[in-house]
C-alpha cells in the first residue's frame, strides 16, 4: 500500500527543499521537456482561452487544489468551473504573457515543481485596460496520463 502525503504537507516539503539550497536531483532531460512542453501548453490554451485545455493539465481528482490569492479552490470540477468564470466562457480578451522562463525542478522522477511569473492584460468591464502580474507555483506528478498538476498556488505580485 502507498501511503501519499496530503497536498499541504507535500507543499511545504517541496518548498522546505527548495529554500534549503540543496541542488535537486539531476532531473533527465526527458522529463524537463515534457514538464516544459506541458507548460507551454498551458500557456497556448490560456492564451486562447480553452478552459478544457488548459485545465486538463490538472489531475482529474477531487483532492486536486489550486489557491488563488488565498482562496482554495478544491477539486478538479471546482477549479473547471472557476476557471470557466474566469474566462467568461471563453469571451475574455486577456493575454498572457510570462516573465523569464520557467523555473523547472524535478524532486524525483515522476516530481516536479515549477514557478512561472507573468503578466496579464485584459479589457475591463467599462473600457478600461488592466494590467497584472503574478506568480504561479505548481506541484506536478507524472501520471499514466502525462504530467498533471496536483496542488498549484497563484498570487498577484507588485
Amino acid at each position: 500500500m502507498t501511503i501519499y502525503p496530503n497536498k499541504p504537507m507535500l507543499a511545504c516539503a517541496a518548498l522546505a527543499f527548495l529554500l534549503s539550497g540543496c541542488t535537486t536531483l539531476g532531473p533527465p532531460d526527458a522529463a524537463r521537456a515534457q514538464v516544459s512542453a506541458s507548460l507551454a501548453e498551458m500557456g497556448a490554451a490560456a492564451n486562447a482561452h480553452d478552459v478544457d485545455r488548459h485545465v486538463g493539465f490538472y489531475a482529474r481528482d477531487p483532492s486536486t487544489e489550486l489557491i488563488f490569492n488565498g482562496e482554495p479552490i478544491l477539486g478538479w470540477d471546482a477549479i473547471y468551473a472557476k476557471q470557466r468564470e474566469w474566462w467568461q466562457n471563453g469571451k475574455t480578451d486577456v493575454v498572457y504573457t510570462p516573465r523569464g522562463r520557467p523555473d523547472i525542478r524535478l524532486l524525483s522522477r515522476d516530481l516536479a515543481v515549477t514557478t512561472l511569473l507573468m503578466t496579464s492584460k485584459r479589457t475591463m468591464p467599462d473600457g478600461t485596460v488592466k494590467e497584472g502580474s503574478f506568480a504561479v507555483s505548481a506541484i506536478w506528478k507524472k501520471l499514466p496520463a502525462g504530467w498533471r498538476i496536483l496542488y498549484a498556488h497563484e498570487s498577484t505580485t507588485h
